[in-house]
């Protein structure tokens, strides 16, 4: 059996973006679901202890427990806006962190990184031999 290329595996780093908002909101969906089920959902204090209430212990809950489904809700969202943002060919919001580019323009954009990360590297070595030569004739003329 073939393997498809590795250039077909790879997404842009909005698609990969989109997929982990999509991810982590169904995640917190399922977590505020099994808070749901547990009783954690919504937040509310344990009633005084009686003897009446001895076989049904309470586990207090606190505000806090309402993140999870907001998490969810702001995770799904992110995702839906990434999606339709990738189908209608505009810019993503944090597109300077998830651009919408392919591997070639990414490619292309790391190689002109390099070569200019190339450059100031010969550039500081010629400002050091400079600096060198001009150390070295000063000292001769000191002696």
């Amino acid at each position: 059996m073939r393997r498809p290329p590795l250039a077909v595996l790879m997404q842009t780093p909005a698609r990969a973006a989109e997929r982990l908002f999509f991810g982590l909101g169904f995640a917190l969906l399922l977590a505020t679901a099994f808070a749901l089920i547990d009783g954690r959902l919504p937040p509310d204090d344990c009633p005084e202890p009686d003897a009446s209430l001895i076989d049904d212990p309470c586990t207090a809950s606190s505000p806090v427990g309402w993140l999870i489904p907001g998490g969810a809700v702001i995770g799904l969202g992110l995702g839906f806006v990434y999606r339709t943002a990738r189908l209608s060919d505009t810019p993503p919001p944090f597109s300077q962190y998830f651009p919408n580019e392919s591997q070639s323009d990414i490619a292309e954009r790391v190689s002109e990184d390099h070569s200019d990360a190339h450059d100031t590297d010969r550039l500081s070595g010629a400002w050091a031999n400079m600096e060198t030569k001009m150390l070295e004739s000063t000292h001769g003329e000191e002696e």
